[in-house]
């Protein structure tokens, strides 16, 4: 009898467990990326980020083309273009940003709506006539220089002229841009980055995005593409055994993997080669396998839904098969059920880059309820022999003889530091991190060692090899990240460089003062969440009362056991730390893990610093 019982209670339990099962299963197809998009519409129509209220053109235009790709209806569609065709760069009139990215999507927006408005934008209007020239980037700054003609690398060349050419441009000067190129191809028919008077045009400097960009624009401006044949075999070679498309066959680099972008690129420059990938059942296999449960795709395999990634993949799509709509196979997918656990964790705050001070900073530190800071020490103050200067020793002294949950670190910004990217531009605003606490002598000489490595201006390479790699081996690891990455090709590559135990930065700055929002100014750094840690950066530029309003407007909400530096980087490394953001507006933005920002939500009266109004 008893055995008897038993059986039945397995028969119910193994019932149970597949009716769950089958609860978090669904079947997704093209239907299911039209949802998703539609679940991306704002209320004034046109489309944003998920979790966020503001609209802009980086996710406008990804969401509108895709749907037009799948022949879907668009929902208050005039409203959707007129309300998104404006990147926040434009619109607050910045002086720095991805101009040249934003340039080329607002052409294609306009394109896609037939919009043949005659001034287009300040500087540049319709059959225009174009001289375009090469003038080299002097600093971090990325200018809105298209409107005199002038590009700064490969990338910006192609998003100028593609977006001239819908705007019905005429370029005077051809033949100047075809020898710019040219001198960049090497041997084996791709194409290098190298803004140098004498580019260095070696196989191992090859790149899939700068070579599909060179194609597309020698293709634009009816030029040939000099050994062809090489150059459709080089991306032939990019195909992974998976199907999708890295940026080089031969790189050993932790970036160097498969990725939407990536495959897109490759097949824009094959279909005007009038090729096609090595293997295309593949590619269109793995493509399919970057669809997720909410009827998005990923940048990879089993990243998180975005619309460029949704964009990308269903682009893609449609260039193999001529319709997307039957390319995208019927699949199942599980949804992501992962939690973190009640009664496990405490939630803390930090600020990054926070103004230095005596005992009153502390003070007044504690009462905004922050319990780690990493000062913004000027360098000539820290004794390089044992990582911390003597006011940083003070600060930890003077919080733990009042008792207060704080831990305080040192985190100077490095201006010294200077680096040359991989296409040779010279950057500066690299070198940001936490110095760990209570070095020991020997770990000491190794931050010293390295500190000095990071001012002979290092290659990118040898960068992350002498300066990133030793000071992210030093205790429980540290957090480094620039504060600048120049551009979104370069992005990829640095953040790409830190996944897993690469040694490339490990961390992305999302908040920053003045613009606050670096997500939002910067739309690729959006790709990034979840995948690495998105930091506060204060960057304080005065005392603690002069920076008070920047302390209150955001900061890295954290889960952790303690506040201590090794439970707030575990926490960071272990996708358990959050950019918050209080904007003005009165709106509240989260950068981080979907479920760390879920935890937050759920505990948000534990942790919020600010008074609702």
């Amino acid at each position: 009898m008893i055995n008897k019982f038993a059986k039945h209670v397995v028969v119910l339990s193994i019932c149970f467990i597949s009716l769950v099962n089958f609860a978090q299963q669904k079947n997704i197809d093209a239907s299911s990326v039209v949802s998703y998009l539609i679940d991306h519409q704002k209320e004034n129509g046109a489309f944003g980020p998920h979790n966020k209220e503001y609209t802009d053109l980086a996710w406008n235009y990804p969401a509108l083309h895709t749907l037009k790709i799948l022949g879907a209806e668009i929902p208050r569609e005039k409203e959707a273009f007129e309300n998104g065709n404006k990147s926040w760069i434009e619109i607050n009139s910045r002086k720095n940003g991805p101009w040249y990215w934003s340039f080329f999507q607002k052409a294609h927006l306009y394109k896609l709506f037939n919009s043949t408005n005659v001034d287009f934008e300040i500087g540049v209007k319709r059959n225009q006539n174009w001289e375009i020239k090469f003038k080299p980037r002097k600093n971090y700054l990325e200018v809105r220089g298209y409107t005199k003609g002038h590009f700064f690398d490969i990338p910006s060349l192609w998003h100028m002229l593609g977006a001239l050419y819908l705007l019905d441009g005429n370029v005077s000067n051809k033949e100047y841009v075809e020898n710019y190129l040219i001198k960049r191809q090497a041997e084996n028919g791709a194409f290098v980055d190298d803004v140098t008077d004498s580019p260095t045009s070696e196989n191992a400097e090859t790149n899939l995005i700068i070579t599909s960009y060179a194609i597309l624009t020698l293709k634009r401006l009816g030029k040939e593409i000099p050994n062809t044949e090489k150059c459709i075999a080089w991306l032939q070679s990019c195909q992974t055994n998976e199907g999708g498309f890295k940026y080089s066959p031969d790189s050993k680099e932790t970036s160097n993997k498969a990725d939407v972008w990536y495959t897109w690129s490759a097949i824009q420059a094959l279909k005007a080669l009038g090729a096609k990938p090595k293997n295309t059942k593949k590619c269109i296999i793995w493509l399919n396998s970057l669809e997720n449960y909410d009827g998005g795709f990923g940048d990879r395999p089993k990243w998180k839904s975005r619309l460029y990634s949704t964009y990308y993949a269903v682009s893609s799509l449609n260039a193999l098969t001529l319709n997307a709509t039957t390319a995208i196979t019927s699949k199942s997918r599980k949804q992501k059920t992962k939690i973190i656990p009640e009664n496990k964790y405490s939630i803390f705050q930090s600020y990054q880059k926070s103004p230095s001070g005596g005992e009153g900073m502390i003070d007044s530190i504690v009462n905004m309820k922050i319990n780690l800071i990493g000062v913004k020490s000027n360098i000539k103050t820290i004794d390089l022999n044992k990582g911390i200067s003597s006011q940083v020793e003070n600060n930890r002294r003077y919080a733990k003889q009042k008792g207060y949950p704080l831990e305080v670190l040192e985190l100077p910004e490095n201006y010294s530091h200077k680096l040359l990217w991989p296409n040779r531009q010279k950057a500066d605003h690299v070198s940001n991190f936490i110095i760990p606490p209570n070095l020991s002598e020997s770990e000491a000489q190794i931050y010293k060692i390295a500190y000095f490595a990071g001012q002979t201006g290092l290659t990118w390479k040898r960068f992350k090899s002498e300066v990133i790699r030793p000071i992210k081996k030093l205790k429980s690891s540290t957090l480094f990240y620039p504060e600048l990455d120049y551009t979104m090709l370069n992005a990829y590559k640095v953040y790409d460089d830190g996944l897993g135990s690469g040694n490339g930065y490990n961390a992305v700055p999302g908040a920053h003062f003045g613009n606050i929002d670096w997500v939002r100014h910067f739309p690729y750094k959006e790709r990034w969440e979840g995948v690495l840690p998105i930091i506060a950066d204060g960057d304080a530029h005065g005392n603690v009362v002069k920076w008070r309003k920047n302390l209150l407007q955001f900061r890295n909400v954290f889960i952790a056991k303690d506040y201590n530096y090794k439970d707030y980087i575990d926490a960071s490394l272990n996708d358990r730390s959050v950019c918050v953001i209080h904007m003005p507006s009165g709106a509240v933005r989260y950068y981080g893990g979907m479920e760390a920002i879920a935890y937050l939500k759920k505990h948000r009266k534990v942790w919020q610093w600010w008074e609702d109004e």
